[in-house]
């Protein structure tokens, strides 16, 4: 299955130093071609907020829920199917099939949205928070990235097979690539060419192509192959890909949700300057939120791998390490946030009226972005083990359950700050949930448990393990 090997001295399998340079190998990658990855999207606001104005940022905000969607599509079938490759016995017919159901999934899901929106536009961006003065706009940024909307999600699906298939810095590269593509697209359609909004777009949808076809290039020299033998369809291996997936659809998701719950509460009470406002923030909070998206991901092949090694201490070593690098990081944010957060709004924008009122609101949904890194890894960790019901009800609780309370309830004591806080009491909540399930279920207490020794398990996440002869 694997293109490569990576091989572990079984003396060696609880060792810190080889659990940590396989966290740095694999993780690290997986964090940072996702924070490269938020920063194009980052260099995109920008070139829209200066090059056309915060107007446009607004009308971005409210489209954006819609690619967001197709986006999540493409990560769930995407790490879902990596996933149930590593789960299983090498059955590279079976790995076969999973990978062209992953394919066949982003095609049928990418047409069925991209009609609906096609043909029922004016419906479904106005219940997402637009204004009569914002459609136009809305609609000159959505629909070229709508076109090119199927290699995001091929781009998000490939990226976790190749990850897994044991090149972890070539699916970093593909987003190195989409981000340097973005970037200077950018700056000649939007400055040079002056092409407004939907030069932006237009950039956008050009890197998500060239993203998804460098990725592409991997396969050539794959074991995976894309098959079509099959004369039924098989519904079990739909279920499954999208069952091991479904909390990082949720995950990402989830960011629809709360961009169109929070447009619609702001564009109530604030008018467009909130919703500006918020599309700023956003771009902004993508960064961490991307980065730490990509650290949790990055520790599932590992956990998944020493799982099915009933390697079960150093899957928890793994965790409680990836915790640590994440409360670290996730500190350094929130500091910089604290201390910077007028400064970092004035790059997007010159408009001195908006600066403090969009920093303030900058700092107060920031505040809980350190449990924000510790729910990310719990639910990638719990989906690594194939705890995938108990990682759905905790991402569907943080992306739904909870935000929807939070911004029903907090506006009406604190007004347009508890707007702001909602999605923080969401992530509070959610670290609250998972901790008292994590006690209550005793997921890592049972893995600690004695357990007998059974020799040579199948390889799992094409990481190579190999066992010193006797």
């Amino acid at each position: 299955m694997s293109t490569g090997s990576v091989r572990i001295p079984t003396a060696n399998l609880n060792s810190k130093n080889t659990f940590r340079k396989q966290f740095y190998r694999f993780a690290l990658p997986s964090a940072l071609g996702m924070l490269v990855n938020s920063l194009y999207v980052v260099a995109d606001g920008i070139f829209i907020a200066r090059g056309i104005g915060t107007e446009a940022i607004a009308a971005v905000n409210v489209g954006y829920p819609v690619i967001n969607l197709l986006a999540a599509m493409g990560l769930m079938f995407g790490v879902g199917g990596a996933t149930f490759v590593a789960l299983n016995p090498e059955d590279q017919h079976k790995n076969n099939g999973i990978f062209t159901y992953t394919i066949l999934l982003n095609l049928v899901v990418y047409s069925v949205i991209a009609c609906i929106v096609f043909l029922f536009p004016n419906q479904i961006l106005y219940a997402f928070g637009a204004t009569d003065r914002l459609l136009p706009l809305v609609k000159e940024y959505l629909y070229p990235c709508l076109l090119a909307a199927f290699f995001l999600m091929i781009s998000f699906s490939l990226n976790a097979f190749v990850r897994n298939d044991n090149a972890p810095k070539k699916a970093m590269y593909s987003l190195v690539l989409g981000a340097i593509t973005n970037v200077i697209l950018d700056y000649i359609f939007i400055f040079k060419l002056e092409m407004g909004v939907k030069g932006g777009a237009f950039a956008t949808a050009i890197a998500q192509v060239v993203s998804a076809l460098y990725l592409t290039s991997h396969f050539i020299h794959s074991s995976f192959r894309f098959t079509l033998k099959g004369k039924h369809i098989d519904w079990n291996i739909i279920y499954k890909i999208s069952s091991l997936g479904f909390s990082s659809f949720i995950l990402e998701a989830a960011v629809m949700v709360i961009t169109v719950l929070v447009n619609l509460a702001l564009i109530k009470t604030e008018g467009e300057t909130g919703v500006a406002a918020f599309g700023i923030i956003a771009y902004i909070f993508v960064i961490p939120r991307m980065f730490f998206i990509g650290l949790a991901q990055g520790i599932q092949p590992l956990v998944s791998n020493y799982f099915g090694l009933k390697e079960y201490k150093t899957v928890i070593e793994i965790y409680r390490f990836g915790q640590k690098v994440a409360f670290v990081l996730t500190l350094v944010v929130l500091l910089l946030t604290v201390f910077y957060a007028e400064y970092i709004v004035g790059v997007f924008t010159g408009e001195k009226a908006i600066i403090p009122y969009t920093a303030n609101g900058l700092l107060l949904y920031t505040s809980a972005v350190v449990f924000v890194g510790a729910n990310f890894m719990n639910i990638s960790y719990l989906q690594a083990m194939n705890r995938a019901t108990l990682a759905n009800a905790i991402s569907i609780c943080r992306g739904i359950v909870f935000m929807m309370i939070s911004i029903s309830v907090l506006p009406k004591f604190w007004g347009v700050n508890g707007i702001w806080l909602a999605l923080p009491l969401a992530d509070v909540l959610t670290f609250i949930l998972t901790f008292v399930l994590f006690k209550v279920l005793k997921i890592n207490d049972k893995l600690l448990l004695p357990i007998v020794e059974t020799g040579n398990i199948p390889l799992v996440q094409g990481l190579k393990v190999s066992r010193p002869r006797t």
